[in-house]
C-alpha cells in the first residue's frame, strides 16, 4: 500500500500529504469517489463508518468538523 494516500491513524492525517494533512485529503476523497463511483449510498455508509472510529480515537476534535471532514464532502 505504499504511495498511497491512507490515514495514519490514530492521528487520521495522510501518509502521503504534507505533515497534518487532514485524512481523506483530496487525492484520497477522489480515490474513494471513484471507487464507489456507482455506489454512493454505499460511499456514504463507508465513511459514516469511519465517522464512528474517528470520534473515538479523536475525541477533542468537534463532532460537527469530523461530520464535515468525513462525510459532508460525499454529497
Amino acid at each position: 500500500m505504499k504511495g498511497e494516500h491512507l490515514p495514519r491513524r490514530p492521528q487520521w492525517h495522510c501518509q502521503m500529504c504534507a505533515p497534518e494533512t487532514p485524512w481523506p485529503c483530496h487525492p484520497a476523497r477522489v480515490r474513494l469517489a471513484e471507487a464507489y463511483a456507482r455506489d454512493r449510498i454505499g460511499l456514504s455508509m463507508y465513511v459514516a463508518g469511519l465517522l464512528f472510529i474517528v470520534a473515538v480515537e479523536l475525541p477533542d476534535v468537534a463532532p460537527a468538523e469530523l461530520y464535515e471532514r468525513f462525510v459532508a464532502w460525499t454529497r
